[in-house]
């Protein structure tokens, strides 16, 4: 009888050990499978929001390139295959205008957004909407320091020009000049400046020229030119 009982005992304990075996196995097999489940999931949303990115990148970038052809189309009464053209500038403002506001309103978080508002404003001025074109280049100015925003402020600057307020264009322009970007360097804040100057502060403007002459490349050739034009 006891040798009876202790091989009992024995198998019951080897069945009980398999038995929580069998278990755990299953439920992590169950658990593996559920995160493999969630993990797949996961991919998806991730893939799906991807490619919808992508597709939205891709259209922002076909209706910029889009209202840019209208922008930089010619004026002309001949037909020219191949080419956008209009018959007045009235009529290329209009639609470009209408192009960059599509897109401005479609795309107006991305970066094609933002260049959309920046021609608006460009646009706005160019059909003598001073105060239209002051507002949108104001809030695209206000969006960062680098890539789009310096360039709003340097057409901003014209505004406030056409406007009669010179003292406005001038704070814009020594922004410019303490914090150059890759869109408006320093040597393109400084002959902005000169154009202003040249008509109110000749002798400033004409120091200013006489050093962007020693700098080497283009803006030496530029200012040598506008040195001459003020008659030195």
């Amino acid at each position: 009888m006891d040798r009876i009982t202790r091989k009992s005992l024995k198998e019951d304990k080897f069945a009980a050990e398999v038995t929580h075996s069998v278990e755990y196995l299953a439920e992590h097999r169950r658990q593996t499978m559920l995160y493999g489940g969630v993990g797949a999931a996961v991919l998806v949303v991730v893939l799906g929001g991807y490619l919808y990115w992508q597709h939205r990148k891709s259209g922002a970038h076909e209706a910029l390139a889009n209202a840019l052809a209208s922008y930089r189309a010619i004026i002309t009464d001949e037909d020219r295959p191949g080419r956008i053209t209009f018959r007045s500038e009235a009529a290329k403002n209009a639609k470009a205008l209408g192009d960059f506001e599509g897109v401005a309103k479609s795309y107006g978080r991305m970066q094609e957004g933002q260049i959309a508002r920046y021609y608006i404003g460009v646009i706005q001025h160019q059909m003598g909407k001073l105060a239209e074109a002051q507002k949108t280049l104001e809030q695209v100015a206000a969006e960062g320091k680098d890539g789009i925003p310096p360039l709003a402020r340097l057409a901003l600057a014209d505004v406030y020009l056409a406007q009669g307020k010179g003292e406005e264009a001038r704070k814009i322009y020594d922004y410019l000049l303490k914090n150059p970007s890759d869109t408006v360097p320093e040597t393109r804040a400084q002959l902005a400046m000169v154009r202003y100057l040249r008509n109110t502060k000749p002798d400033e403007a004409r120091k200013m020229l006489q050093d962007l002459i020693k700098r080497p490349g283009p803006v030496a050739a530029a200012a040598s030119n506008m040195l001459r034009e003020m008659g030195q």
